[in-house]
């Protein structure tokens, strides 16, 4: 037997997805449709439509664009799902957006799988999005229980795509990328503690793409032979669980890097269920960064954690810094080793409670940066824990997506809690922040340099999706319910190009 016939037979034996069922998906079939967003029957697969922007993998194509994709990881279909997944369009162009939406599962599961490990078919179908309209669509609907990964083919631009996951131990949001990439990176998983942590790699082209996985940790490197030139098929999802190689590790960053072709990486993390439990979906970043951007973040007796990873070969030191509406706070510098992780928790004491701060990591070195939030014991609303990543990029205008839209929300009483909009740079930030669909204004303030304004329930509410536009480059994030303590379930704007 060769070495790669030896690998692909370890892979089908590998467990695809940890604690099978622990998790239950959404009920029924979720197709709910705002304004005249439909969704059609299969139609030919098309094309990655190419993507021109670095930045951190999320950015809007212009609505004058001739085509533009979006590619959603990381839940699942089918009723024993770990994670019951919703994806909601949004678009923010005068004219109606039409496309194909392709859903896969992984191989081993779905429609028309093989015990071999053979993929079912995908399902193909037509999408449009109305002008100035949105839409929700069920991805996994016709395909049987099994990791999901969905990829859009837009005739244009100016759509924005988000998903929710969500099942028993509760409920996580991420923006969907809208490129692919021969290089991802994500940290702040863990597999100590009960915890699990997947993997997911999916390659929309029509060529294989080959890749190799390292792991970062506290102990040292993790690099498993079986994650050393593993093949993502033309088209298909890899669902990998971490835990069969990088076991009782409380922070781990992981690298992907192709040999050949592209792919889209996420990773959800499930928290250990009970009294802290959580799910935290994350989509990776195809770039590191000397300068990582969380708008909010509030100390409310649980743990703040922020999880920087350095993947390069020498040591760099990060500073952080934090801008509060009218307090300061002293700057933390951590020095991270190569090929290492580190981590600071700011609810240790150092930084006021109960008030909402910005954080700004900048190190002389590249890095990838996340956070994790634990609510505090005695919380009483679930879910308890949950993680994302930070931004890498600023911009002066941003599309901040809900959770959900009107009739088909991403969780029972799903709801936008609040939006925070942070200004890191040396002048004051005017910012308007309107309705994304309608265009209403919503609120209209300043945002002094290194600092942050909130905008709260009585402001921000319910499931709109808001634009927010800033005379200077700002970061914009939301915070959504219900949960047991701000962050819990956060994620970044979707920016557009400059």
């Amino acid at each position: 037997m060769t070495e790669s016939m030896s690998r692909r037979a370890r892979q089908q034996r590998r467990p695809r997805r940890p604690v099978p069922g622990r998790l239950v998906a959404l009920a029924g079939v979720l197709l709910a449709v705002v304004g005249l967003g439909v969704v059609n029957n299969a139609v030919a697969t098309p094309t990655a439509a190419p993507a021109p922007w670095p930045a951190d993998g999320v950015p809007i194509a212009p609505a004058g664009s001739f085509s533009s994709s979006a590619f959603c990881v990381g839940g699942a279909a089918g009723p024993d799902g770990l994670a019951g997944t919703t994806l909601y369009l949004t678009n923010t162009s005068s004219e109606a957006v039409h496309g194909v939406m392709t859903s896969q599962v992984a191989p081993g599961t779905g429609s028309g799988a093989t015990s071999s490990g053979t993929p079912g078919a995908p399902t193909t179908r037509t999408v449009v999005v109305p002008a100035d309209g949105q839409a929700a669509v069920n991805p996994g609907a016709g395909l049987a229980t099994g990791d999901l990964a969905t990829w859009f083919a837009f005739d244009g631009g100016g759509v924005a795509v988000n998903q929710v996951v969500s099942g028993a131990d509760g409920w996580s949001t991420a923006p969907c990328a809208s490129q692919t990439s021969a290089s991802w990176y994500l940290a702040g998983g863990s597999t100590a503690n009960g915890n699990t942590l997947t993997l997911d790699l999916y390659n929309p082209s029509s060529a294989p793409s080959v890749v190799d996985v390292t792991f970062l940790t506290p102990s040292g490197v993790i690099t498993p032979a079986d994650y050393q030139g593993l093949s993502v098929p033309a088209g298909q999802l890899v669902a990998e669980n971490i835990g069969d190689f990088v076991q009782g590790q409380g922070d781990i960053a992981t690298e992907v890097t192709a040999q050949s072709g592209q792919v889209v990486a996420a990773q959800l993390q499930q928290w250990a269920g009970g009294k802290t439990g959580g799910i935290g979906l994350s989509l990776g970043s195809p770039v590191t960064s000397m300068a990582w951007y969380f708008a909010q973040s509030t100390n409310t007796g649980g743990a703040v954690t922020f999880h920087l990873a350095n993947p390069g070969s020498s040591p760099v030191i990060a500073t952080l810094s934090f801008g509060f509406p009218v307090a300061k706070a002293v700057p933390v510098m951590l020095s991270i080793p190569p090929q290492s992780v580190a981590t600071y928790v700011t609810s240790s004491g150092r930084l006021p409670g109960q008030t909402p701060f910005s954080t700004v990591v900048r190190s002389n070195g590249a890095l990838v940066v996340s956070r994790t939030v634990e609510a505090r014991s005695g919380a009483s609303t679930p879910p308890k824990w949950g993680g994302s990543r930070g931004a890498t990029t600023l911009a002066t205008r941003w599309l901040v997506p809900a959770p959900g839209v009107s009739g088909a929300p991403g969780t029972s009483g799903a709801t936008v809690d609040s939006l925070a909009v942070s200004d890191p740079g040396p002048l004051a930030a005017r910012v308007v922040v309107t309705e994304a669909v309608t265009g209403k204004q919503v609120a209209v303030f300043t945002v002094a340099p290194a600092s942050l304004v909130v905008l709260g329930p009585s402001t921000i509410s319910g499931l709109r999706a808001f634009g927010v536009t800033s005379s200077v480059p700002v970061t914009v994030e939301e915070d959504s319910g219900p949960t047991g303590a701000p962050g819990v379930v956060s994620s970044t704007g979707m920016s557009f190009p400059s």
